[in-house]
């Protein structure tokens, strides 16, 4: 039997959230992403020194550097951030963790003996690198916050499903340690009309949540655990929960782009309106293309595929493809476009149908991403 402050209500469809206020887990969300940046991280002495390829000289705390952007707090003009390619030297007396393109990764302090040449550790176990070939630069003494990663997106929505207005939402928080790393993700959005307003209730279309784990390993190899909830009304799924242990490997990582494959299993526990719930076991193979672009206009697109075919059921073939664009309107604040087409050639209820596509408009903002 469901109860009222039930999200997802097994053995029948799911038609309605429960009316008034978002269940607790979801305001709970909220507020720990409307609250993130307001969060005091720990500071560290501010004597860190960049120095530019045009002569200019910055002095701060090195935030991190990823996907070709440096984050570097400072006294005079708080947090700046500055494109990797532009900076000739960096010195910092902290310990970083540094990682290559390669997969490689180096614990120490910064420096720099030429321009461009970026040196990691003390005497007589310096590892020298070119800056070109830097990927990532991570504080070592830096405390939960310095570590993390969110985001948050907000949209109107033009969908298949009854070709209806709807809000839509979406986010990411993510946490990497120098070993391990975890990632929260979900998506939904909330479908009105004339029948069914703000008022009344509001109905899900579709929702995800999902967790990830990964243990990195050097050449940039890594394996992966994650466990995701889906619900799609328009293609009649009620729930879906899955399992999904395999290893992921970049096959190109650089300053302005990034290309990660992915293969396993996944097994899963699928119930479908009118249909007896079923157990499935697929193979798992997923393709993440990212790029970046920091001058004028700034620019993240991000495009995914998986691909999950059926080993229990052989023959049937579900999978998602996601293409987002963002552009920064001002600091970690911006607007994009996701386009989000999720289909399945054979759902157990025949029925049902066998593809839904979504897009998405969207305000968002992200912090150290």
């Amino acid at each position: 039997m469901c109860r009222g402050d039930e999200l997802f209500c097994l053995g029948r469809p799911l038609d309605r959230l429960p009316e008034g206020p978002f269940p607790l887990i979801a305001r709970i969300l909220l507020v720990a992403l409307l609250l993130l940046p307001a969060l005091p991280a720990a500071a560290r002495e501010k004597v860190d020194t960049l120095i530019m390829r045009n002569g200019d000289h910055f002095t701060g705390e090195i935030k991190g550097m990823s996907r070709g952007k440096l984050d570097l707090s400072t006294d005079d003009v708080g947090r700046i951030s500055v494109e990797w390619a532009k900076v000739a030297r960096v010195t910092s007396p902290h310990p970083f963790e540094v990682e290559l393109r390669t997969g490689e990764r180096s614990f120490g302090a910064l420096s720099s003996p030429i321009d461009f040449q970026l040196a990691v550790g003390a005497l007589p176990t310096t590892d020298v690198m070119a800056m070109s070939e830097v990927v990532e630069i991570i504080p070592m003494e830096d405390a939960f916050l310095g570590r993390v990663r969110a985001s948050f997106d907000l949209g109107f929505t033009l969908a298949k499903a009854h070709w209806a207005t709807t809000v839509s939402t979406a986010g990411e928080f993510s946490y990497r340690d120098q070993a391990l790393g975890a990632k929260l993700t979900f998506d939904g959005y909330f479908q009105v009309d004339d029948t069914n307003n703000l008022r009344s209730g509001t109905a899900v279309s579709r929702g995800t949540i999902g967790l990830l784990g990964e243990w990195y390993f050097e050449n940039s190899w890594r394996t992966v655990l994650g466990f995701l909830a889906e619900h799609n009304q328009e293609l009649d799924l009620v729930i879906r929960l899955s399992i999904s242990p395999g290893v992921a490997h970049s096959v190109v990582r650089n300053g302005w782009t990034e290309l990660w494959i992915t293969g396993g299993l996944a097994g899963s526990r699928e119930v479908y309106s009118n249909a007896d719930p079923n157990y499935e076991l697929d193979a798992l193979v997923a393709a993440t293309w990212t790029a970046f672009q920091y001058d004028h206009p700034k620019l993240a697109s991000e495009v995914t595929l998986v691909l999950l075919p059926g080993l229990s059921d052989f023959g049937r073939l579900r999978g998602t493809f996601t293409a987002k664009v963002k552009y920064e309107v001002f600091r970690d604040f911006n607007v994009g476009i996701t386009f989000t087409d999720t289909f399945d050639t054979r759902p157990p209820n025949p029925t049902s149908p066998n593809n839904d596509f979504i897009t998405t408009l969207t305000i968002g903002w992200t912090y150290r991403k």
